[in-house]
């Protein structure tokens, strides 16, 4: 017995002193910073060139003008909208001036490219409506994007979208057959704490919310929003981002049984639904009827074959650092033809109304 106690002391003694060396000795762990991790898959696996177009015409719901329109910035957009198979975008405008700029340039191309505005609420709401009706008769289609993270709507603070205050405004876009593209609340990672639990915390960092004093979390604004879809059911909401539920694409599905006005896009969350791609295609699959596709990453030919990649194949363990903001690995979600056709065009036609 004490021969065995002296050998289990003798090593003990020694592992110690092995922990001890590696808390000790510098090393990578202690220079190599998050932002700057890029790993590369090196899985060997039967995998698929990714997709160079679209295996349907595509109808991209979420793209955003740029900050100075020029004639050179439409005529890449077009060029790359053919390469990629994408036949019309949904351009995001902004409002007043900026608004204005943009018809000049992208209004040339109205087959192509269809424009949607902003809501202005710095002033009254009748002001904001006035202008709204100003943008429609220069060739606003929608709105969007138009969102409420938490801490009220634009230029708004406290106002959600289910305030009384707003209800004029939602009345007007149903009177006028025009869509909002809705950003509600942001990615559940962004209002965590900041701790080494976080599995996103790299990204949600840089977006992070948990510090944000008297605002409304993921679900209370969800909440609020889902009383704003129940008060209009005349208007038609576009959720942009999966409605921010990728955590829980189950309360998006059952919003979606419970409110036939309310779509969503599949903007910019590629790699989040990449991370559980058999659930995502079940969900997908069940709901096709519901969403959109969108892209929301600027207009690049990497950028468009990336989301294809994703939504197209059954590729496991990949990424895609030019474009994607998240260092996870990606996979396939594999969706059918069937679910493809309606993803990419039908069921942004049946909103367009075109």
């Amino acid at each position: 017995m004490k021969r065995l106690f002296y050998v289990l002391f003798c090593l003990f003694i020694v592992l110690s002193g092995q922990s001890q060396q590696r808390k000790l000795k510098p090393g990578l762990q202690d220079s190599l910073l998050l932002k700057d991790y890029m790993p590369r898959s090196i899985f060997k696996q039967s995998e698929s060139a990714p997709p160079e177009k679209a295996k349907y015409l595509a109808i991209d719901m979420h793209m955003h003008a740029p900050k100075e329109p020029t004639d050179a910035i439409a005529k890449e957009l077009i060029k790359n909208m053919d390469e990629a198979g994408i036949q019309k975008t949904i351009l995001f405008c902004g409002i007043g001036e900026t608004f204005d700029k943009n018809v000049v340039v992208f209004g040339k191309y109205p087959d192509r490219i269809e424009l949607w505005c902003w809501l202005d609420l710095t002033g009254s709401i009748a002001s904001a409506i006035v202008e709204l009706e100003r943008c429609v008769k220069l060739g606003a289609r929608g709105v969007g994007e138009f969102h409420d993270k938490g801490g009220g709507l634009p230029n708004a603070p406290g106002m959600h979208y289910d305030d009384p205050r707003f209800d004029p405004v939602l009345d007007k876009l149903a009177e006028l057959g025009l869509p909002i593209n809705a950003h509600v609340a942001d990615p559940i990672w962004m209002y965590e704490p900041m701790d080494k639990h976080n599995d996103l915390l790299f990204e949600a960092y840089y977006y992070r919310l948990d510090n944000k004093k008297d605002w409304l979390t993921n679900p209370e604004v969800v909440a609020s929003f889902e009383r704003a879809l129940k008060k209009h059911p005349n208007n038609i909401f576009v959720a942009a981002h999966f409605l921010n539920q990728t955590y829980d694409l189950d309360k998006l599905g059952r919003l979606f049984d419970d409110n036939p006005n309310l779509y969503a896009d599949v903007s910019q969350r590629e790699a989040y639904v990449g991370s559980i791609p058999r659930f995502a295609k079940q969900f997908m699959e069940k709901y096709a009827d519901r969403l959109v596709y969108g892209t929301d990453q600027g207009y690049s030919l990497p950028m468009y074959r990336n989301s294809f990649h994703v939504w197209e194949t059954n590729d496991e363990h990949f990424y895609s650092w030019d474009v994607a903001n998240t260092r996870w690995a990606m996979s396939g979600v594999g969706l059918s033809n069937k679910t493809l056709k309606k993803l990419y065009r039908e069921n942004a036609l049946r909103i367009l109304k075109k």
